[in-house]
C-alpha cells in the first residue's frame, strides 16, 4: 500500500474551499488514486462508486481545468502540482525519481514539471490535449427546463410518488438553478438526486414510525 504526503493547509486554499462537497471528495480521491507520477487513469464510473456520488464528466467544475492536463484522448489526467508537492524538483540521478521521469517522458509531460522543461511549446501542443478549450466546447450549455419537461421526466422514471415536479421546479427557480453555490449543469441529475434523498427520508420516517409504535405498545403492556 503506497503512502503519500498530504498538505494539511489544503483546507485553507481557495481552490478547495470553492469546490462543492462532492467535488472536494473527488479531487482528494484523484490525488490518492493517481500513480506515483501524478497520472490518473480516468474512470468516472468507478470514481462515482468510490466517492458515493453520481459524477458526470461534463459537469466537473471549471476550477479543475487549472489543475490538470488531459491527454491520451481524455483517458488520462496529469496533475503537475502532485510532482512538485511529493518530490520537489526532480533529479535524474535519484533512483526514486527515475521511474517518475520515465513516465513523464513517455507521455511528453516534462514541460509541465519544474526542472524538466525540455520540450518546446510546439512539441507539447502536438501530443498534449489541454483541457480548457476542449472541455468547455464539450460541456453542454445548461438550458433551464420547463415545468412540463420536469414533470415528463419524473413520469418517465416513475418517481412521481416521491418527487413533486412543481416543488422541484419552484425550489430551483427560486435559487437561480444552482446546486449549492455552483450553477446547475444537468437538471435531470438533480431530479435523480432528489429521488435518492426522498427515498432515504421516507425509509427513515417509516423506521421512526415503527419504533414509535413499538414503544407505545411496550408502554401499554407495562402499564397494563
Amino acid at each position: 500500500m503506497a503512502k503519500r504526503m498530504t498538505d494539511t493547509d489544503k483546507w485553507k486554499k481557495r481552490f478547495v474551499r470553492d469546490l462543492s462537497p462532492q467535488h472536494k471528495l473527488l479531487w482528494f480521491y484523484i490525488l490518492d488514486d493517481c500513480n506515483h507520477a501524478g497520472i490518473w487513469e480516468v474512470d468516472i464510473e468507478v470514481a462515482s462508486i468510490r466517492v458515493g456520488y453520481e459524477l458526470v464528466y461534463d459537469m466537473l467544475p471549471e476550477s479543475f481545468l487549472n489543475k490538470i492536463v488531459i491527454f491520451d484522448n481524455g483517458d488520462k489526467w496529469f496533475i503537475p502540482d502532485f510532482i512538485d508537492f511529493q518530490y520537489g524538483e526532480l533529479n535524474p540521478n535519484s533512483n526514486v525519481h527515475k521511474s517518475v521521469i520515465s513516465l513523464l517522458q513517455r507521455y511528453n509531460l516534462e514541460g509541465y514539471v519544474k526542472g524538466l522543461q525540455t520540450l518546446s511549446n510546439t512539441e507539447q501542443d502536438k501530443d498534449i490535449v489541454i483541457v480548457k478549450d476542449k472541455v468547455k466546447a464539450k460541456a453542454k450549455r445548461f438550458v433551464k427546463p420547463t415545468l412540463d419537461e420536469v414533470a415528463n421526466y419524473i413520469q418517465e422514471r416513475k418517481s412521481f410518488k416521491i418527487v413533486d415536479a412543481a416543488r422541484f421546479y419552484d425550489y430551483y427557480s427560486s435559487n437561480g438553478w444552482k446546486v449549492g453555490k455552483n450553477p446547475m449543469k444537468d437538471w435531470k441529475a438533480a431530479v435523480r438526486t432528489w429521488e435518492k434523498n426522498s427515498t432515504t427520508e421516507q425509509t427513515k420516517s417509516k423506521v421512526e414510525q415503527s419504533l414509535d409504535t413499538w414503544q407505545e405498545a411496550r408502554q401499554m403492556i407495562n402499564n397494563g
